[in-house]
């Protein structure tokens, strides 16, 4: 049996077996078959974030990009705002998972509900579903669901990157290029509205071919939220795990940095002598920021985030300070200025 066993080769998954597989037996178990393997999210990410962890494992992340956003068009307060970029892109998923998976054996289709025995690890990649390390502590999930579709346009009604985020940060609309005219249009929202924004704004720019389209829930619970990250010998990474920004819905480089943290943790110490409770600590500090931006998200949805608290404005400065750091840059491709992050955290 492999030393380490992940199950669900999506980002996640197959990042950690690539980068593991050069001193590791490792086995991957996917449900999907990987030469028509399906991801419902928008492909999109920071190029400078994600570069350097494609080169600890041989991949030039840029031969995957399919379009690079030159701003991002939010519109918010009654009109629409241009935030500045740094390196936000959307690239071809599928396609870069399948490389990272040639790295190290995979067997596919294979649907697991629980941990198979034998391994000395076993890794849950298997995103909100968290097939294997089971299901989260009641009142410690949240979870936005959320539809998509791929559509075609001969004459695009926006050029570039489009988003608009719903009342009380319920959750929001997205508009990514693709190239050659395609794009993905997507909404995800808390109360539910997502169908019916999503069908307005496709009403009004209607596309001229729907490629495809599917739903699934996006997780919004970070590490030290969400629980349990570990049970038994079973670890969770990338959205298993809770890794995705709160406010941004970003989770594609955050569960890359959830597989980074766990391989250096195994090369540390090896499969069988891992602590998966130091790992769960060393996950919930690198994530910590997370925390601040789901408490905030929260007491918008909820109606109780008042600046005058401390608690919110704590929350408020810490995450001001974040989206102006060269890490926040990095982590979520935007760049914007002080208007943009009032603007972020005010009133929607």
């Amino acid at each position: 049996m492999a030393d380490v066993l992940v199950v669900g080769v999506g980002v996640a998954g197959s990042y950690l077996g690539a980068r593991l597989a050069a001193g590791l037996d490792v086995e991957g178990l996917e449900h999907q078959d990987l030469e028509r393997y399906r991801s419902v999210c928008a492909w999109a990410t920071s190029l400078d974030g994600m570069r350097p962890f494609m080169r600890r494992v041989g991949v030039d992340l840029d031969d995957y990009v399919l379009a690079e956003a030159d701003g991002v068009q939010v519109e918010a307060g009654g009109r629409v705002h241009l935030v500045p970029t740094s390196g936000l892109v959307t690239f071809d998923k599928p396609a870069l998972i399948r490389r990272l998976a040639r790295e190290f054996r995979v067997r596919y289709p294979v649907r697991v509900r629980e941990a198979p025995p034998g391994a000395r690890l076993v890794v849950d990649a298997t995103g909100v579903q968290r097939a294997v390390v089971g299901r989260a502590r009641p009142g410690s999930d949240l979870v936005l669901p959320a539809y998509q579709l791929r559509v075609r346009y001969r004459e695009p009604p926006i050029e570039g990157f489009y988003v608009r985020p719903f009342p009380n940060y319920s959750g929001y609309l997205w508009y990514f290029p693709l190239g050659r005219g395609e794009f993905f249009v997507g909404a995800g929202d808390l109360r539910r509205r997502h169908l019916r924004y999503l069908s307005e704004f496709l009403d009004s720019r209607r596309p001229d071919e729907v490629l495809e389209r599917g739903g699934r829930p996006i997780r919004i619970s970070p590490p030290g939220i969400l629980e349990p990250i570990y049970r038994g010998r079973v670890v969770a990474i990338g959205e298993a795990a809770g890794s995705v920004l709160p406010i941004l819905g970003e989770g594609i480089l955050p569960s890359i940095m959830s597989a980074e943290v766990l391989a250096d943790a195994i090369e540390r110490s090896g499969p069988d002598a891992l602590d998966p409770g130091r790992y769960a600590r060393d996950l919930s500090r690198r994530f910590s920021i997370f925390r601040a931006a789901y408490r905030f998200v929260r007491r918008k949805q909820e109606g109780t985030c008042r600046l005058r608290r401390p608690s919110c404005a704590l929350d408020a400065l810490r995450l001001a300070l974040f989206f102006s750091s060269r890490w926040g840059r990095s982590v979520t491709g935007v760049a914007p200025g002080l208007e943009h992050v009032r603007l972020a955290l005010g009133p929607i």
